[in-house]
């Protein structure tokens, strides 16, 4: 059988081992850490997934969706909360019934891909190992070993899985015509999460978020008893508010009060003192594959902002996508998979990119302005928007529930924003037509 090899084995990367491993293939991954299986919950750098129909098809491949759906959480309902008002509950802009977002630990959810990739013989994981450079000169893969020296591996196929921050990606930049852009958001965020006693306050299976200006906070319940909280803010407002761990304390004391409530002062002052607010950052490349042999996947090829949740959710239909082209071209056809792969998914993949984007834009705009996204006119904007969402389902929507292409989802939205404006243009003119009989009726008078 023929060989793949991964350099990292995070997310996309376990699901890459699940999927050639189960046909068969001598699949090796090479991840810089240590085991996650035998590390603690990780704190202050993270915060839970947002899983969707696309993430959920590939776990369903694997053949593990019913054992993450029991580690999860649906959701289906939202309550948003504005300076001192009553949350509002909203239900989710749903494409079906039964759909729903999981929310999930990272961590967890790494622990089980890995134990699932490892169930088959033919995969092995090679932790500690820090894949560094792709040669071109001899097609193979530079590995880092935990002593520090460097092996050369060969494989037939490599998958290249390390994050946004690649150092697979950074050594093909001198690749003709292979163009690369990144940029960063300007909002940061902190992680807060904590293992909770009693949380009456908050029900499981319900996304919390608070709004206040140039900050939101997100808290979910998980089903272990631990409460993820998740910070995003501007960089200036955590410069002004949360340079110190006392001023951190103060700042949910004085904003979140019922979240202040739950977690307590201590957990606030030691998260602040030891962690700083994570940045964000946004991946693109014009290419997803080299050589007849390589191929980016996941954040190291299209890096997302979170704020769609569709990151995780595009890395993991990656993967699935490639083992759909593979079974098409066959084990034989290793230069029309990389070939084909790179058509499909390069563009569907920089088009979700930059939908992301722009709903950052929009989310920087509703920051600064959160008392304009509530009260009667909300609820009618709401109202109206869930009509609408019948017959022209929102980006994040499609995107969320459905495995419609990213560029069709892009062609169908600027479709309906034409009809939309076609509608507006359509009253518009009625509205002046009512207003000119008026007039004339006035002077005929």
């Amino acid at each position: 059988m023929p060989s793949v090899l991964i350099a990292g084995g995070g997310l996309v990367g376990s699901v890459n081992a699940c999927l050639f491993g189960r046909e068969g293939w001598r699949v090796t991954v090479f991840e810089s850490r240590s085991d996650p299986r035998g590390n603690a919950l990780q704190r202050g750098r993270s915060f839970n997934l947002a899983l969707g129909f696309r993430a959920m098809e590939t776990l369903k491949h694997i053949g593990i969706l019913e054992d993450v759906i029991k580690m999860g959480v649906p959701i289906k309902q939202k309550i948003n909360h504005l300076e001192d008002e009553e949350g509002v509950l909203e239900k989710l802009l749903l494409l079906k019934e039964g759909d729903f977002i999981l929310t999930i630990n990272r961590q967890k959810l790494s622990k089980l891909l890995i134990k699932k990739a490892e169930s088959y013989s033919n995969v092995k994981f090679r932790f500690g190992h820090k894949a560094t450079k792709y040669d071109v000169e001899c097609e193979k893969l530079l590995v880092e070993s935990p002593d520090g020296s460097q092996i050369t591996v060969e494989g037939d196929l490599i998958l290249v899985c390390d994050g946004a921050h690649s150092t697979i990606r950074r050594s093909l930049l001198r690749t003709p015509q292979f163009n690369f852009s990144q940029k960063y958001c300007d909002i940061g965020y902190m992680d807060l999460s904590v293992p909770i006693e009693n949380v009456s306050e908050l029900k499981l299976g319900i996304h919390y978020s608070w709004r206040r200006k140039g900050v939101i906070l997100v808290a979910l319940v998980n089903r272990d008893r631990t409460l993820t909280v998740s910070l995003f803010a501007n960089f200036t407002v955590f410069a002004e508010n949360c340079s110190t761990p006392e001023n951190s304390v103060l700042f949910f004391q004085k904003h979140f009060s019922l979240i202040y409530s739950i977690i307590g002062e201590r957990h606030i002052f030691y998260t602040f003192s030891r962690y700083k607010p994570q940045a964000i950052i946004s991946v693109q490349c014009s290419r997803h594959g080299f050589f007849d042999k390589l191929l980016l996947m996941g954040d190291a090829a299209h890096a997302m902002l979170p704020f769609q949740g569709q990151g995780a959710n595009c890395g993991f239909e990656d993967c699935l996508v490639l083992q759909e082209i593979l079974e098409e071209t066959g084990e034989d056809g290793l230069k029309s998979l990389v070939q084909q792969y790179s058509e499909v998914r390069t563009n569907d993949t920089n088009m979700m990119n930059k939908m992301e984007w722009e709903g950052y834009v929009q989310l920087v705009e509703n920051m600064q302005n959160p008392n304009r996204s509530f009260g009667w006119f909300n609820k009618m904007k709401s109202s109206l928007k869930k009509k609408l969402n019948v017959w022209f389902p929102s980006k994040f929507t499609l995107a969320a529930f459905s495995r419609e292409r990213y560029s069709e989802i892009t062609r169908k939205h600027q479709l309906a924003q034409k009809f939309q404006l076609s509608i507006k243009a359509t009253f518009a003119i009625i509205i002046i037509i009512i207003v000119f009989m008026i007039i004339r009726l006035i002077s005929d008078d």
